[in-house]
């Protein structure tokens, strides 16, 4: 099966939540799977779609970052220092259907990866349950199907699904960001160097295996690109949302 690749680019926040909505209705009409790398241009926490917009003066070194709220769950993100992903895939995949599914086959391909380039990372498994409430950041939660090395989370990822289609994205840590000091990545944990078009490039030829597909370099349709804009406009850059638990 062939799959659109649209390759590494740095956005803002508010854009790159609007353009992973954009895919999920597109592909629910075109029944074509995406895969998509991105950047944040700016030191940018996401918040899960359930967070309470005030719990984000908890986190003190974060406060002056950009803020957006996600459209999936989970905690908050400080997205700077790394590489996120997100694939869009008809609910007509049998793979879509499994929950953790595509959580196993994109990590532990991930792990493979990084196997390859040097570095010893490994499934979670099953994490001690944490008494009382779940940390603010979702790097410091544990759910069994994230990478961890030397018992630090590198990557996690989270699902939202749409009319006939499904998102996954995720973020891999590739160091640790002055926003969330509390948080080492792939560099301070390995010692190893890895630039985010590096782990792209690695990454790609272990989920081309993995999830038997071809990928096809292309871009957002005109369509897609005007439907993100309305998205962002209404949506992830609008006060309403961000704040609106």
């Amino acid at each position: 099966m062939a799959v659109r690749l649209i390759e590494n680019a740095s956005h803002r926040g508010s854009w790159n939540m609007a353009v992973d909505d954009s895919l999920l209705e597109s592909t629910a009409d075109s029944l074509t799977p995406t895969l998509r790398f991105y950047e944040w241009s700016a030191p940018t926490l996401s918040l899960g779609y359930f967070q309470k917009y005030a719990d984000r003066w908890s986190h003190p070194e974060s406060s002056d970052a950009a803020c957006v709220r996600r459209g999936s769950g989970g905690g908050a993100i400080m997205h700077d220092q790394e590489l996120t992903y997100s694939y869009c895939v008809p609910t007509a995949d049998p793979r879509s259907t499994a929950v953790t599914g595509l959580f196993d086959l994109f990590h532990q391909a991930l792990i493979r990866t990084l196997k390859n380039l040097g570095v010893t990372a490994t499934i979670c498994g099953n994490p001690h349950k944490n008494d009382g409430d779940a940390p603010f950041l979702c790097f410091e939660r544990r759910s069994s199907v994230d990478v961890i090395i030397d018992g630090y989370k590198v990557c996690g990822s989270a699902q939202r699904r749409g009319r006939g289609a499904v998102l996954q994205h995720g973020s891999i840590l590739l160091a640790r960001s002055q926003k969330a000091p509390q948080l080492p990545g792939i560099t301070d944990l390995a010692s190893t160097q890895i630039s985010s078009n590096a782990l792209q490039k690695a990454w790609l030829q272990e989920l081309s295996d993995a999830l038997s597909l071809n990928f096809k370099v292309g871009q957002l349709t005109e369509a897609e690109s005007t439907s993100a804009v309305k998205i962002e406009r209404e949506r992830f850059a609008a006060a309403e949302w961000t704040e609106k638990k």
